[in-house]
């Protein structure tokens, strides 16, 4: 141990108190204070920013500091109604990830979370997922221009740093359309969400409880009040999209799995997932590179090892010989090729696991709370 994390461990730690910055509740330390004062002063500067602070005030939502956030950046957590940022981001980071959090508040109060209270087809489902992500994303390079007019340009050189896809579409014609769509060019972004959001949840998923109703298909319309849908040039249509729709083989596979679990319950099929479209590899160095990341993740995470009864460990044998299958189809697809024997071995996993489910015993289910809380800001 260090001699800083030695005096950290040590030194007396103060009790976070609230405070009224700006009408908002928050929840710091007395130390932090100052650092609060000046992150709400500078969202309080720009017309974005203090648009973020009303809805925190109107939704009387409670900000908090924290230490221990792991990978994430900060989260909403709409169970607790709570915004919570790491410490670590820093002023420049912190200023822009806080009008993104923010704009996930106004999501829910708009008919997010009504909508998601439904059992959602994955097509539905993943459609949410992005178009919130890139609607707060929006909504932080909007803030971030805001700031660099006035001449504080950390902000906007922090986020072009870290998610440049969304300010090149936006450069193209200083639009917060194009800013949407460029969300979804980054190969970063989307494959680490599809695995934060759908391959961990499902596959975490494959024992619990079977969701009995009717699977819900929404159209982009039904979405569009609670996603800045009225600021996307063509929203509806791009929400067809390839490019909006499409996933990596290996998410497709884990919810394809998951699908054959809740089936072997006595669940109704996803009917959505035939037509959920895979992400093509082929003269496309950052997608594959991010799939070959993801697969080895989902092995670690995922042994048979990791298992707690015999079900569940035969249960992630399965998955494990799904991912080698994906990984060998995935080779194939670099080159403009097909792996038919992988192809095979794929859908015997699936018809597997669907034999296997039946012997599972229910227990926890999939939250949506474990999802919301892996938006972190990457």
């Amino acid at each position: 141990m260090s001699l800083k994390a030695r005096f950290e461990e040590s030194a007396p730690q103060e009790e976070a108190e609230q405070f009224n910055i700006h009408g908002v509740k928050v929840n710091v330390t007395p130390s932090e204070k100052q650092f609060a004062q000046d992150l709400f002063d500078s969202l309080a500067s720009i017309p974005t920013g203090r648009k973020a602070i009303e809805d925190m005030k109107k939704y009387k939502v409670d900000f908090y500091l924290q230490t221990a956030l792991g990978t994430a950046g900060g989260y909403f957590d709409p169970e607790n109604n709570q915004i919570v940022m790491a410490k670590s981001l820093g002023m420049d980071f912190m200023e822009f990830a806080l009008v993104h959090e923010a704009r996930h508040l106004l999501q829910n109060n708009q008919g997010r979370d009504e909508a998601e209270a439904q059992n959602l087809d994955y097509a539905s489902r993943l459609m949410i997922n992005r178009a919130t992500e890139a609607d707060a994303q929006t909504q932080a390079i909007k803030a971030c221009k805001e700031w660099e007019a006035q001449g504080h340009d950390a902000p906007m050189k922090r986020f072009e740093k870290h998610y440049k896809p969304i300010v090149d579409a936006y450069n193209k014609s200083h639009s917060l359309s194009d800013a949407f769509k460029g969300w979804y060019d980054d190969e970063r972004i989307a494959a680490s969400y599809e695995q934060g959001y759908d391959v961990e949840v499902y596959l975490e998923g494959l024992t619990g409880r079977a969701d009995h109703r009717t699977p819900v298909s929404l159209k982009p319309a039904d979405i569009s009040k609670f996603c800045g849908g009225e600021r996307v040039e063509g929203f509806e249509e791009f929400m067809e999209s390839k490019q909006a729709r499409q996933v990596h083989l290996l998410t497709k596979t884990a919810v394809e799995l998951y699908d054959e679990a809740s089936a072997a319950k006595g669940a109704l099929r996803d009917p959505s997932l035939a037509n959920v479209p895979v992400r093509d590899l082929k003269d496309n160095p950052a997608a594959q590179m991010y799939a070959e990341k993801y697969i080895k993740e989902t092995r670690e995470k995922f042994s048979p090892s990791a298992g707690s009864s015999a079900a569940k460990k035969k249960a992630l044998k399965t998955v494990m010989a799904a991912v080698d299958a994906v990984e060998k189809i995935n080779a194939a697809a670099i080159n403009g090729k097909q792996d038919e024997n992988a192809q095979k071995a794929l859908s015997a996993c699936k018809a597997r696991m669907n034999k296997e489910a039946k012997r599972f015993a229910p227990h926890t289910g999939m939250s949506r709370i474990a999802a919301i809380k892996n938006d972190r800001l990457r």
